[in-house]
């Protein structure tokens, strides 16, 4: 470990480091600590000088002292753009006309990533891409995303699985909800699948249940179809939580641990599936959905068939130039 030396008035400081040497003058860099009562205030000191005087004595060619917060900042900037810039990325990416078709970018990203996965990964978290390539990655994300959730709404996972699987993918919930807050207590009796912080800043809840179970009860009523019990079940389930969040909407503490205010709060029930609904089925459960001022039902199917139509549009609005299809998504770092 590097010497701390102290001088006599009790600053801290670091042997000085030897940045350059040139001809006829040479630059050193010392790190050095004023002691306060509870905290030490760290500065860097850079500085040219000339030879042959002896540092102690030199009159520096130009000299310059960072304060704790532009040392701060410095180490911020050069953390985040050294490494991407040293990387020199010419060695991977040669740049041309050619390089506006996203999928040609990206199918040498594919070529880099099965070369030296390593010099990839780092690519990615550096944020190298420019904006049009970080939003090809982002929605080849998504389309993996969409895959792995339309696959697993065959098997039989149960809500702790599907807890984990919308916390990873939140945007396929719709585009309503900015952030799924890390507090799911609603008060000490009722804990909620997810807090949510809607668009407008404020708290919401999501309620999910299990693909298998059925929407529709099994005769109807007067001729009319109406929900199953598990379905009438969980919207009241729904129905109470709503009523006991608002209940705390004054209350100092949940704000707190919420970080988020509570201000007529609103439901999404993801519950069963709904493929394979006729015209009957489709038209009941719009009247059902109608019939809730601050509750939303979706089955994971509609959530399915909304998250396709936003990614389609997406490759509407990309299309002109723009061909990411012909690549093995699977070979991707990400």
């Amino acid at each position: 470990m590097s010497e701390i030396k102290q001088s006599k008035k009790g600053i801290l400081h670091t042997q000085s480091k030897r940045l350059s040497t040139k001809k006829g003058v040479y630059a050193d860099a010392w790190i050095y600590g004023v002691p306060h009562s509870d905290s030490i205030e760290v500065s860097l000191k850079l500085g040219r000088y000339k030879y042959p005087k002896e540092l102690e004595t030199a009159e520096p060619k130009s000299e310059l002292t960072l304060t704790n917060n532009e040392l701060d900042a410095l180490i911020e900037y050069i953390a985040e753009y050294y490494k991407p810039l040293s990387l020199d990325t010419r060695k991977f990416f040669s740049y041309d006309e050619d390089d506006k078709d996203l999928g040609k970018l990206l199918l040498k990203f594919k070529n880099v990533a099965e070369n030296n996965e390593e010099i990839a990964k780092a690519l990615l978290e550096n944020n190298f891409f420019t904006d049009d390539i970080q939003t090809a990655i982002t929605a080849i994300k998504k389309e993996k995303a969409l895959i792995k959730f339309e696959t697993e709404l065959n098997n039989d996972n149960n809500e702790v699985f599907w807890q984990k699987w919308f916390n990873a993918n939140k945007w396929i919930l719709g585009s309503e909800y900015l952030k799924i807050l890390e507090e799911r207590k609603i008060d000490t009796n009722n804990i909620a699948d997810f807090l949510v912080q809607a668009f407008d800043g404020f708290v919401d809840i999501v309620e999910i249940k299990k693909t298998d179970l059925p929407f529709w009860a099994n005769s109807k009523d007067h001729k009319n179809l109406i929900p199953s019990t598990d379905l009438i079940k969980a919207i009241t389930q729904c129905q109470n939580y709503l009523y006991e969040i608002e209940r705390e909407v004054n209350d100092i503490k949940t704000f707190e641990r919420l970080k988020t205010r509570i201000i007529k709060p609103r439901c999404l029930l993801v519950f069963g599936k709904s493929n394979g609904w006729d015209d009957e089925k489709r038209e009941a459960y719009r009247i059902l959905n109608s019939s809730y001022v601050n509750l939303t039902i979706l089955t994971y199917d509609h959530l399915l068939e909304r998250a396709k139509n936003v990614m389609s549009k997406i490759g509407n609005d990309n299309k002109t130039n723009r061909n990411i299809q012909t690549i093995d998504y699977d070979d991707l770092p990400f």
